[in-house]
Order: C-alpha cells, then structure tokens, then sequence
C-alpha cells in the first residue's frame, strides 16, 4: 500500500502538497462496526433521482472507500476532526485506484464519495480546479484513450446461429422444452437474446429488465417496451420495433417466439435466470426471476468464443456498438439510428460506431489520387 500511496506525488497538484501519511489511527471497535455498517447500505444513501444501476454503483465506491480509509485507521465519513479522511486522502485513495482503473471508473468513484459526504453532511473540499489538475496528471501517466469492446455484426450474429441452431440440441424445438432440455432452452435464451440486443441497440441492463409483459408481436415484427433506461431517468418509456426477416436465421421476432414457446407463460422476466442444468428459476412469488446484467456479458463472450474468435474484445456493449455500426454501414441517418437505439448526445452516439464504418464515404483516397 506504501508504495502506491507514494506515487500520488507525481499526480497530486501543487495546491494540494504531499506529505507521507500518518501512523495508524486507533478507531474504537464500535466506531469500525458503525462505518462498515455504513458502506453494507450505502447505496440507500444516494439520491433516489438516480437510477438503479447508479445507486448501486456509488454503494461500491463508498464500500471500496470504507475499506482503504479503515486499512489506514481513518474515519471515511468524516465525523471526527481527530480521524477524518479529507479531500487529500480522496486524491490519494483514487491515485491508489489508477494502477488498475480506469479515468471513467475514477471519475465515478469520485462522484460517490462526493455525493454520500454530502449526504452525510460532511462534504468534502474537494476543489474542482485541484481535481481537474490530478486528472490531468493521472492522464499524462496512464493515457486516457478509452477502451472500447468490438462491434458484434451480422457475420458474428450467423456463426452465433450455427452453434446455437436447434439442431446442435437434442428436442429443442416444441412445448417439450418447458419441462425438460436445459442446454436446449439456454441455448434458445441466448440466441434471442443476441438477436434482440443487436437489432434493438439495447444495454445489458435494458435487456435484463425485460418483463414478459413488455413484449408484443404485429404482422410488422415484435415490439419491447423500454420501462426505464440510462437516458430515460423520468421513466417515460419507449416502444422500439424491430421487423421481421420471415426465413431468415435472424430473424429475432422468430428466435423469440421459439425461446418464448420453451419459457412457457409463466410470469416474470422475459429473458429469465437459468440453473446449471438451464432449468427456469422462479422467486418466492412464482415470478420468473431476471438474468443479471452481467451474465449478459458472459454469453455474448461463450458465444464468440464457440464460434472460434477470441472472446476478450467482446463483452455486452458489443451488440450495441454492432447495431449502430451496422446502420452506419447500411447508410442509416445518425439521427435515425440515434433515436432507435435512445441516444441523447451525437457524441455519445458517434463514439459506438466502430472501425468497420470508417469507410463509409471516406475520401481520404480521392484526396491520396488527386481526383
């Protein structure tokens, strides 16, 4: 711990002078029970305007905060002068986070700690100018290009297919399914769900709060119904259609229909957990339970990996990457792919086209040839 602490030197701005820290504080056994009490309910300590997936997050930056200020016998909530952790110690704390995170995922845990003090009404001055100087620091040392998982695309999306076809499973198809052919119905699940992120641009965690409510067909395709999403906080909702390809291996309105015919009625999530054996898993209330966002992750990674590419450039952001860059290939108007896939900012929306769309009215040649 001693030697990343030390390197805050060369990132902490001159405004805020580094001196080695002190020895251990004592903290009362009850004070350390109280603080770890603290961090087990920190995210109900963030504002409710926030979403779900937000609230959670700032519970894990203030647990991960508890846990370093208690391994140098400070107070993390600052209520005693004699033990507080001040703002030097936040710099100090998110210098430590550097060696491994990233500027994003330091930014966020600044904003956690900031936030719950405040709530806590013990705010922490932490000057914007200073912080903006260690952030300029942190980016000399560690580089702040963004890493950006690959694009699944339609070629991705057909080896998918193939080894997640109804024939690579022994009575796959059919009303069998809901009593029996687990890896037969995870495979159904997940082909579905491929094919429903993609076409629809979805995040993982719209996809994971799929209600089987949510869901309609038409003669046009099938509608889902965005409760709630990242960019949606007042929870409006959306309806976002995605057509059918009648005949075609991705046809998602199809992939659902079958997964939908294994899952059977049951209430609950649309996309719902699965045991080790690909049994339905239901909660207390009968109610399907929801697959968490980061399995998501997983099967988009041991699908990639069953078709034989290597796994690790892809993660569940890859189909929302592959939808926009399949419409920036296909000539689709930023606005309209924007509006598909729920886009605020263009700046936002033009970071998820990947290099496969560069080329799309690139001149770069004319200029090279001279005509």
């Amino acid at each position: 711990m001693t030697e990343v602490i030390e390197d805050a030197a060369a990132v902490l701005p001159a405004a805020m002078p580094w001196t080695p820290p002190p020895g251990p504080v004592a903290l009362s056994e009850a004070k350390i029970a109280e603080i770890k009490a603290l961090a087990a309910k920190a995210d109900q300590l963030v504002e409710a305007s926030l979403s779900a997936n937000t609230r959670l997050a700032y519970g894990k930056a203030w647990r991960a905060w508890s846990e370093w200020c208690l391994g140098f016998g400070l107070d993390p909530t600052g209520e005693d002068p004699a033990t507080a952790a001040d703002a030097r110690w936040l710099v100090m704390h998110l210098t430590a986070l550097s060696e491994k995170r990233s500027l994003n995922t330091i930014l966020l845990r600044r904003a956690a700690v900031v936030a719950i003090r405040k709530r806590l009404k013990r705010p922490l001055a932490l000057d914007d100018a200073e912080f903006e100087s260690f952030l300029k620091g942190l980016r000399r040392t560690k580089g702040a290009r963004p890493v950006r998982k690959a694009a699944l695309l339609e070629p991705n999306l057909r080896a998918a297919s193939l080894v997640l076809t109804p024939d690579a499973h022994q009575g796959l198809a059919g009303i069998e399914l809901a009593g029996g052919g687990g890896e037969g119905r995870r495979a159904l699940r997940d082909m579905a769900l491929l094919l429903i992120g993609f076409a629809g641009g979805f995040r993982r965690s719209e996809l994971a709060a799929f209600d089987l409510r949510d869901v309609s067909f038409s003669a046009e395709g099938l509608v889902l119904f965005v409760g709630r999403s990242k960019a949606d906080q007042e929870q409006h909702g959306a309806e976002i259609g995605i057509e059918a390809v009648p005949g075609s291996a991705l046809c998602a309105m199809t992939a659902l229909r079958r997964w939908l015919d294994a899952r059977g009625e049951t209430p609950g999530s649309l996309f719902c957990r699965l045991d080790r054996g690909g049994n339905l898993l239901a909660g207390a209330d009968g109610r399907l339970l929801p697959v968490d966002p980061a399995t998501i992750a997983r099967v988009v990674k041991r699908v990639v990996t069953r078709t034989g590419i290597g796994a690790a450039d892809f993660s569940a952001h890859s189909l929302r990457a592959g939808m926009m860059t399949a419409a920036d290939l296909l000539g689709v108007p930023l606005e309209k792919a924007m509006e598909h896939g729920r886009w605020k900012s263009y700046s936002s929306a033009r970071i998820y086209r990947r290099h496969d769309s560069l080329w799309v009215g690139n001149f770069t040649g004319k200029l090279l040839q001279g005509r």
